[in-house]
């Protein structure tokens, strides 16, 4: 069991801060600052392109920075990075926040028309890229072959300018699975605390074959960096086998995914009875659902060290589940962290009992405080004081905390509040079921009408599926309609695009 370093260490780690003494909040940039004053010649990143010590990841985003101000970026301006390159994502980080300026990491897949409404939407100064698109709507700066070249001609001396107009270090948007993405101001003490409660030392770098778009892998990455590890920013588009052999090859200590990385790496090695990454400390998985099922083959055939980690963008790391808490509770996302503050509430905002469902609410030490633009719709939120994440659940009398769903999947049937979740359980409890989704569709008097699509095996039928949630469910909960698929839409993080799936419903 690995040495957990837990928020009242802060200072130790941020002891070789050498910023202004005037300065009132803290700043992350001044923290990189701090880390390559104490590791100045270790490891901090490893990429393809871009291999840094912590002493040449604070020079290089220095002269970033003073290249960035040169092409009219100031204080208390936002700017969106869209990079391939997680490496140099870390650094243009960096660089805005020695300027001043609030990062908005956006997906590097990104088109050209949805980078031209984020620039509007959340007022961006410029948009910094490495892949051209046809768009006229916003600064572009450009980071291209020659982008090393051009900076080399700054000062390596960390920048100060700005440091007090710091407001936020990001505005982290949404996944936006349901609806358009939100945007979630950051504030760098928050991110500093998200980073330091509840990380894990690691022996060797930590892996990282996801883009820092994703609020989770920025909280990992940092929560390693702190620490003296190396992040290994591995490349975005990969197969199942060459991320198998970089593990097998012992680059790395532990490793951050997906589910859907998860189930490329199960169809690699197999229902395997013995890990097959026997020497990884820790695998990491985050960002969307996975059954007891996955969770218990990820445990006996990937690694034995596998953790469920349940977080927001809101609010950071709320539960983890490993070790024997998995094998007894995998149909659970773990007990809330200590430090982490839960209420299940009803519509109305009153604090429901211990054991029953309901909107999930939050307080902890590294939760945002408010939104940036529009405030509207379903999902992320705050309220007097509390964080919402969109999410419905409830904590059992053993303190487990079980996922129901999502608030805006929730299906209204006859007057009763049906959650997916429990619907899906029992589905895929019949045998041949690989994969389901449940969703509510087309408004009857009487309220939803529900339907489950199904990944299954050519040989079950849509009567044995009826058959078996007949003896399982009661009438308001039970499927009135089968619908078998090839596979589930699900985004980048792995979540169902339940969406899409009532789309479907709607136009058939």
């Amino acid at each position: 069991m690995r040495r957990r370093v837990w928020a009242g260490h802060a200072s130790k780690l941020i002891d070789g801060w050498r910023g202004e003494p005037e300065l009132n909040s803290v700043n992350l940039a001044d923290v990189f600052v701090g880390l390559a004053n104490r590791w100045p010649d270790r490891q901090a990143t490893i990429s393809p392109h871009l291999n840094l010590s912590f002493g040449q990841l604070v020079a290089r985003s220095a002269r970033t920075a003073r290249e960035l101000r040169a092409r009219g970026v100031a204080a208390e301006t936002n700017v969106g990075i869209c990079l391939r390159d997680n490496a140099e994502y870390l650094v243009l980080m960096i660089a805005l926040w020695m300027l001043g300026a609030t990062a908005v990491p956006m997906d590097f897949r990104t088109n050209a028309a949805e980078r031209t409404r984020l620039a509007h939407e959340f007022d961006l100064a410029a948009i910094v890229e490495d892949r051209k698109v046809p768009a006229t709507g916003y600064q572009s700066i450009f980071v291209d072959d020659s982008w090393a070249e051009l900076i080399a001609r700054h000062d390596v001396s960390p920048v100060w300018a700005g440091r007090r107009q710091a407001p936020a270090a990001f505005i982290s948007l949404t996944s936006g699975t349901t609806a358009r993405p939100k945007g979630i101001v950051i504030e760098h003490e928050r991110m500093l605390l998200r980073s330091i409660i509840d990380t894990e030392r690691l022996e060797g770098p930590l892996l990282l074959p996801l883009p820092l778009s994703f609020s989770a892998s920025r909280t990992h990455a940092f929560s390693a960096l702190l620490q003296g590890s190396a992040v290994y920013f591995y490349p975005l588009l990969f197969s199942a086998e060459q991320l198998a052999e970089t593990i097998l090859a012992g680059h790395a200590s532990a490793l951050c995914a997906v589910p859907t990385i998860i189930r490329n790496l199960f169809e690699l090695f197999g229902d395997a009875s013995a890990p097959a990454f026997p020497k990884l400390e820790a695998l990491y998985c985050f960002g969307a659902p996975m059954s007891p099922a996955e969770k218990m083959r990820a445990k006996r055939s990937l690694c034995d060290n596998f953790a469920q980690v349940y977080g927001s963008t809101n609010c950071g790391r709320i539960s983890a589940l490993s070790g024997p808490e998995l094998e007894a509770r995998a149909d659970t996302v773990g007990r809330v962290l200590p430090h982490v503050v839960m209420q299940m509430v009803n519509d109305d905002d009153e604090v429901l009992p211990p054991g029953e469902g309901g909107v999930i609410r939050l307080r902890s030490p590294g939760m945002a405080r408010s939104l940036y633009g529009d405030t509207s719709g379903s999902g992320d939120s705050f309220k007097g004081g509390w964080a919402y994440p969109g999410d419905i659940g409830a904590i059992d009398v053993d303190g487990f905390l079980h996922l129901l769903g999502r608030t805006s999947d929730l299906i209204i049937r006859g007057g009763a509040n049906v959650h997916p979740s429990e619907v899906e359980l029992v589905v895929a409890e019949c045998e041949g079921v690989q994969d389901v989704a449940v969703v509510g569709f087309t408004k009857l008097p009487e309220g939803e009408e529900i339907a489950a699509f199904v990944v299954a095996s050519s040989n079950l039928t849509e009567a044995a599926l009826d058959a078996h949630c007949r003896t399982r469910l009661p009438p308001d909960k039970r499927p009135r309609k089968f619908v078998f698929v090839h596979d589930l839409p699900r985004n980048a993080n792995g979540k169902v695009l339940r969406s899409e799936l009532r789309n479907q419903l709607e136009h058939a």
